[in-house]
């Protein structure tokens, strides 16, 4: 069955197959706009862009979040049955770097998981799940994980659907009442 209205989140370690994963729900959309929230700011990020581009197909409209999340995602949920954020790891990363306040940014992605829901467009978030390793060594590295750990929780609260990818199997951890053919 394919999910319509929903929200529906990808945890998982670095290159744990996630991204792999939400593209290949997003396919079975008419229409999907993808969300990219990296910046190519060295010879390595371009590279991954290149490829991460090269994956998908030349039908989804690809969209790239400079500053708020929120306007960009208004114009893909107009553009598409389904959008792709890929991923909340990268964009909080850019985000903890422009904003002060870990609560702002807090706010802002509730906002955006409410206006998800309002659009009853299919909002697929990939986001890393860092809160398993070690603690980090600098304050920076700690709010980082922490603050991306409150906005996993937030993302996952809202969801239907969560599942965490562990070696590109991902394991349904909420379901409320949304199966997926993966």
């Amino acid at each position: 069955m394919k999910p319509s209205g929903n929200v529906i989140l990808f945890l998982g370690g670095a290159r744990s197959g996630k991204s792999a994963l939400a593209e290949k729900i997003a396919a079975s959309y008419r229409s999907v706009a993808y969300v990219a929230t990296a910046k190519a700011i060295d010879d390595e990020m371009i590279e991954r862009i290149k490829k991460h581009r090269k994956s998908r197909p030349d039908s989804w409209v690809t969209l790239e979040v400079d500053n708020r999340l929120g306007e960009v995602l208004d114009q893909a949920f107009i553009r598409a049955e389904a959008v792709i954020v890929d991923c909340l790891t990268v964009y909080i990363a850019r985000q903890m770097d422009k904003i002060a306040s870990d609560d702002e940014v807090v706010d802002e992605i509730i906002g955006v998981l409410k206006s998800a829901k309002n659009f009853g467009k299919t909002i697929i978030f990939v986001s890393n799940e860092v809160g398993m390793g070690i603690v980090p060594e600098y304050p920076v590295g700690r709010r980082y994980r922490d603050l991306l750990g409150i906005i996993n929780q937030k993302v996952a609260e809202h969801a239907d659907k969560v599942l965490l990818t562990i070696a590109g199997i991902p394991v349904d951890i909420k379901s409320l009442g949304i199966e997926l053919d993966i």
